[in-house]
């Protein structure tokens, strides 16, 4: 296709390979395919990708396919195809497109192919920002980070491959691989613009040889740079939209679901994905894909001797560890103290979990005493505000239950103002502060039967079982 957006002077292209084979009869089996599925170069730079081939007649290997533009030769002795990227983007030329390989079986007619996906696209390493979560704010770019060590702890890690554990959107990370131990995957645009980064979040793991996970980052892909109009609190420079988030709005039901962000559960790296709608109805999730685009669901689990411990949650990123009552801790023998260290904190590279500190003295800035002020419980989220008029939008999206992991979003009588009934809404914020054997949470509710009794608090403790949001702060 042509007309795609142009790269800059540092674009690289990206190389996919997928095979795809076929055979009329039942004895034709035959194959070709390629030693990686990515390889990147900057434009007009040559690139020598070696194949491997199964069964078929050398003779009759040829290039079949190829975008406009680009220069596509096969070294049948070599076992390579070599190709050049157009040395620049425009109308003259594809800046993506499929080289298709093929050669016929032998012993008869069928032919077997092999397709490479060209494209052009930036270029961003991460392996000297040692994290659990990556930020990837550009489309059409190629990322990459280290994969032998684990997280911002650096201990090294024997990886053999890497996968996508879950993505929130179908074919969100692209072209995933290991090379050189680095994993390395590509962000495209958006299916219905074009001119936008396709945004979700996804959880990569890291596997040995023998198929077991090692270690998993969060890759979170949003327009969003944290750097741009941050919220300075309490001597804290705080990201204006919860870890996770494509949003930070309210004005529609879409930007409010966009705006809640992930689910953690305290002292876990690994985040949980939000509610299916707005409103959490049901308390249903939303639904997750893994690398072919199969649907990948959470699962579920007591903490026990077994469950409960930190090598269990490492390993089962996807399980929610339930607690045996509201104040407990999904950790078995957990100490008062943070579980949220710099090995295993859920934020960016330089970043981190808030401190209770950073949301003292917060005020809700919306009039509670307005003659439409029942209109706010469509809203999903209070402005807060501080005493230096500093001032952002705060998403109430509820928690996931210590009990069975359910969404739930509703103010209840826990809270130190009276409830008749259950109504929305409520948010939760993690602090990496302890509260004994609980953990220190921000929140804030509505009541929508007396709007004035609407209010936020600071250092509540609640069990580290539930699963709530996070804001992050630069790290100090």
């Amino acid at each position: 296709m042509k007309g795609l957006a142009k790269a800059a002077a540092a674009a690289v292209f990206v190389i996919a390979a997928v095979l795809a084979g076929s055979c009329s009869k039942d004895k034709e089996t035959g194959s070709i395919s390629f030693e990686r599925s990515a390889v990147y170069f900057v434009p007009g730079q040559h690139a020598t990708i070696g194949f491997s081939t199964h069964n078929v007649q050398f003779q009759t290997l040829a290039v079949t396919s190829s975008p406009e533009g680009w220069e596509v030769e096969v070294d049948r002795a070599a076992m390579t195809i070599d190709v050049t990227a157009p040395a620049r983007s425009d109308d003259e030329t594809d800046s993506s497109g499929s080289i298709v390989l093929s050669a016929s079986v032998n012993g008869g007619g069928s032919v077997v192919s092999a397709t490479l996906f060209v494209g052009l696209a930036e270029k961003v390493d991460f392996s000297d920002q040692p994290a659990n979560s990556y930020l990837a704010n550009l489309k059409e770019t190629n990322y990459t980070f280290d994969a032998m060590h684990q997280g911002a702890g650096l201990a090294e890690l024997a990886t053999a491959r890497v996968d996508i554990i879950w993505q929130s959107a179908a074919s969100l990370i692209q072209h995933l691989q290991l090379i050189d131990g680095k994993a390395s995957f590509y962000i495209g645009t958006d299916s219905s613009d074009a001119t936008k980064i396709k945004e979700g979040n996804a959880l990569i793991g890291a596997y040995d040889a023998n198929g077991s996970l090692l270690w998993s980052w969060h890759i979170w892909v949003s327009d969003y740079d944290p750097e741009s109009a941050p919220l300075e609190l309490n001597g804290h420079t705080m990201m204006n939209r919860n870890l996770g988030a494509r949003a930070n709005a309210n004005s529609t039901n879409n930007e409010i679901l966009s705006s809640y962000g992930l689910f953690y559960q305290w002292g876990r790296k690994d985040p949980f994905i939000g509610p299916a709608t707005y409103n959490a109805a049901a308390g249903t999730s939303a639904s997750m894909y893994n690398s072919s685009d199969s649907f990948v669901y959470m699962q579920v689990a007591a903490s026990d001797t077994e469950t409960g411990t930190k090598e269990y949650a490492t390993k089962n990123p996807t399980t929610f560890i339930t607690g045996s009552e509201k104040d407990a801790d999904w950790l078995q023998n957990a100490v008062s103290g943070t579980n949220w260290t710099s090995d295993n904190d859920p934020c960016p590279y330089g970043w981190q979990v808030a401190p209770a500190a950073a949301f003292d003295n917060l005020a809700i800035k919306e009039n509670l005493n307005a003659p439409d002020a029942a209109d706010y419980a469509g809203k999903f989220g209070w402005t807060l505000t501080d005493n230096n008029k500093a001032e952002g939008l705060f998403m109430a999206a509820g928690r996931r239950s210590w009990y069975n992991a359910s969404v739930q979003n509703y103010f209840d009588e826990s809270l130190l103002t009276r409830a008749t009934e259950m109504q929305p809404w409520v948010g939760y914020y993690w602090t990496s502060d302890a509260a004994g054997m609980q953990a220190s949470v921000f929140c804030f509710w509505l009541k929508v039967d007396e709007v004035e009794q609407s209010n936020v608090r600071n250092g509540r403790p609640m069990g580290r079982a539930n699963g709530m949001q996070v804001r992050c702060v630069k790290v100090r």
